[in-house]
């Protein structure tokens, strides 16, 4: 048996149909956190006496309840867009470009080899066809994907080049979310537990949304910080945890580009999880240009 040809990731599909769960999962968890935080953070301001406190909770459930809608939005489309995929003709293109550089192998020094490897065609030995720089194999769905970050189950979904800011922002948000769930649980947390005669149900349900809110809040807080890093140097997951880094990194083009290769160039979408409608079709079309062939040996095949 040639272990080369083994496909260990095919033990793992089945976490295809457990992510089916996680979708269920995420949406009813979001709701209930939306419905505790309402219920006992927000709406007994609003029925305060006081009109500057009934005020300031009514703007508060709009705020909170928009800051929600981003977080759902962001979700759904993370999970309802295609990653980004290189079609026939393209890789054909790529096909041809591999052959011309195999017939201008030469050899190169050991630093050379590292910094220009990134760029080269390499070939996916499941697609059997090569593929583009950034390009990866996603186990999960048989495909190589352009510029893939991972295969996310809670989003049942390969986050790549077309959905990688959908993803980003759902963990800005949900960061956020929770955030703002922690804090507005608190006084009615602290108020549950002063009582002589709490409600039971009430300080239950209280109680386990604020838990969960800051758990969620410090994990997501990490996961924030962990793709802000990257996303300010152009980078993936994959890229990241490499056996052999790259250095310097030649798609690091400074913060703003980096950030704009990502969010796009029109500031009024930074926020929104959607694209302009040429953006999308422009990503598509530089992460698939072919670069002129280099000088270097880059006929080897491998199978990242």
């Amino acid at each position: 048996m040639d272990v080369t040809q083994l496909d260990v990731f095919r033990f793992c599909r089945f976490l295809r149909h457990v992510g089916k769960i996680m979708v269920v999962f995420v949406l009813a968890l979001v709701l209930a956190i939306y419905y505790s935080t309402m219920k006992h953070g927000i709406v007994p301001g609003m029925h305060s006496s006081s009109a500057g406190i009934a005020a300031a909770a009514t703007l508060g459930a709009a705020l909170y309840t928009g800051l929600v809608v981003l977080v759902l939005w962001s979700y759904l489309a993370c999970f309802l867009t295609q990653p980004g995929h290189a079609a026939a003709a393209e890789l054909e293109a790529w096909e041809q470009l591999a052959y011309e550089q195999q017939q201008r192998r030469q050899h190169q020094w050991e630093g050379e080899m590292g910094r220009v490897a990134v760029n080269r065609p390499r070939y996916c030995r499941k697609c059997k066809a090569w593929k583009p720089p950034r390009a990866h194999h996603d186990s999960m769905t048989g495909r190589c994907v352009l510029r893939m970050d991972h295969y996310c189950i809670w989003v049942l979904n390969c986050v790549g080049l077309l959905n990688y800011k959908f993803f980003a922002l759902f963990l800005f948000y949900a960061c956020l979310a929770c955030t703002a769930s922690a804090a507005l649980l608190i006084k009615p947390c602290m108020d549950a537990f002063g009582t002589s005669s709490p409600t039971v149900g009430g300080l239950i349900l209280t109680f386990i949304t604020f838990v969960f809110s800051v758990a969620f809040s410090l994990a997501l807080m990490g996961f924030v910080f962990m793709h802000g890093r990257l996303c300010a140097r152009n980078m993936t997951t994959i890229e990241a945890y490499e056996k052999r880094p790259v250095n310097p990194w030649p798609y690091d083009h400074g913060t703003l580009q980096n950030f704009q290769e990502v969010f796009g160039r029109d500031r009024r979408y930074w926020l929104l999880p959607m694209h302009t409608p040429n953006y999308a079709r422009s990503m598509l079309d530089d992460a698939l240009r072919v670069p002129p062939p280099p000088e270097e040996l880059l006929g080897i095949r491998d199978t990242v």
